[in-house]
């Protein structure tokens, strides 16, 4: 699957592949931004990431208080409406009912520039969320491997090993391929050796 549509709180996120890139699109209430990633930006790092909106929750705390307030008066003394403080009950479950409705879950990417990007982890269900990220990170491999991979004994010796380990950091290789990434360009490539003094 290369591609992956979300939709929750007015708000959309068109997410697709394509063979260097991963173009995204977040829309609500008729703003969009569209930008293209590249598959050298998406770092892989994925951690979970909840949004709620505290400020509700609160609200509906006091409003639940009001309501317990106005029961507790009116069992004492039997003043003010007989039920006020039942109003005031729907009220602040309407709100709670609100605040969990509208939280978020999401798998949260970490891209190169100290962004990251933000995946929902149920919509449409558990799976093809998962799924995506799955062939994201896949297809983000095989395009840095085809591209950062290779050796040339035509380039330079430092450049080529830090790629190397740059891919190593970011998943995109593992220890043993880097190891033998490491030991080809060795024999491949002679490193450079720095002069030192003033002469031959």
């Amino acid at each position: 699957m290369n591609e992956l549509r979300q939709s929750k709180n007015f708000a959309k996120r068109e997410l697709r592949l394509t063979e260097s890139k991963l173009f995204y699109n977040y829309s609500k209430f008729g703003n969009s931004n569209e930008i293209d990633i590249p598959f050298e930006n998406i770092e892989g790092e994925k951690v979970t990431h909840k949004k709620s909106n505290n400020v509700i929750i609160f609200f509906s705390a006091i409003v639940y208080a009001v309501s317990i307030a106005l029961f507790v008066g009116q069992m004492r003394n039997g003043t003010g409406e007989e039920f006020a403080w039942l109003f005031w009950a729907v009220i602040a479950t309407i709100i709670l009912a609100f605040y969990w409705l509208t939280r978020e879950n999401f798998w949260k990417i970490k891209l190169s520039d100290s962004n990251y990007l933000y995946i929902h982890k149920n919509i449409p269900n558990k799976e093809v969320p998962e799924q995506f990220i799955e062939n994201l990170m896949k297809a983000r491999n095989q395009y840095l491997q085809e591209n950062y991979s290779l050796i040339d004994e035509n380039l330079d010796y430092k450049s080529q090993l830090s790629n190397f380990k740059w891919l190593k950091s970011i998943g995109a290789i593992s220890k043993s391929e880097f190891d033998d990434k490491y030991a080809e360009l060795k024999r491949t490539v002679k490193p450079e050796k720095s002069n030192i003094g003033f002469g031959n």
